[in-house]
C-alpha cells in the first residue's frame, strides 16, 4: 500500500507546483526582464519633446483644448483638441514609467513609476516645469505575468521587456 501512495503523493505535489491548462498541459510561463533606471537619472527624465508617433497607447485625458494620450511607460502625447475631428500633434512629454495623469486647473499630476510628480504646462508659451516629486508613493512595477523584480534602493523599474 505504501508503495502506491508515495508515488501518487509525489506526483500530486509536483503536478500542483506548475500551472497547467484544463487538459493538464503545462502552461508556457512568459519571462520578463525589468527595465531599470537609477533614481538620479529617473528624477531628471521628464522632458517636453517634439511630437512623435504613439507606440503603445494607454489612457486618454482631455482638458479644455488639449488631449493627452499615454504612451504606456514612455510618457504622454499632447494634441491640440480644439477640433475633435482633427486633433493636431503638439508635443511629447517624456516620462519613463508613466501610466496615468490627472489635471486640476493648470497642474498636471503624473504617476511616474513609483513617484507622483506635479508639473505645470502652458500651451501658449510651451513652458513645461516639474514643480514637485513625491518619492516612492507607489510600489515598483510588476511584470505583465504578475511577478515582481528586485532592485536596490536607488533603482526604479520603469517597464518590463519580454525575454525571447
Amino acid at each position: 500500500m505504501k508503495k502506491i501512495i508515495l508515488p501518487l503523493l509525489i506526483s500530486f505535489l509536483f503536478s500542483s507546483c506548475w500551472p497547467t491548462t484544463d487538459t493538464g498541459e503545462l502552461v508556457n510561463q512568459q519571462q520578463y526582464k525589468p527595465v531599470i533606471l537609477e533614481r538620479s537619472v529617473f528624477e531628471n527624465s521628464i522632458a517636453l519633446q517634439n511630437s512623435q508617433p504613439v507606440t503603445k497607447s494607454g489612457k486618454i485625458y482631455i482638458k479644455d483644448d488639449l488631449m493627452f494620450v499615454n504612451d504606456v511607460n514612455k510618457g504622454f502625447h499632447v494634441y491640440n483638441y480644439s477640433d475633435p475631428k482633427n486633433p493636431i500633434r503638439l508635443h511629447f512629454i517624456k516620462a519613463p514609467g508613466a501610466t496615468d495623469l490627472a489635471i486640476r486647473d493648470n497642474t498636471i499630476y503624473i504617476n511616474q513609476a513609483v513617484d507622483l510628480v506635479t508639473t505645470t504646462y502652458n500651451s501658449v508659451t510651451n513652458k513645461f516645469i516639474v514643480t514637485s516629486r513625491n518619492k516612492s508613493v507607489f510600489p515598483q512595477k510588476q511584470a505583465p505575468n504578475g511577478l515582481s523584480g528586485y532592485v536596490s534602493e536607488n533603482q526604479i523599474i520603469i517597464d518590463w521587456n519580454l525575454i525571447k
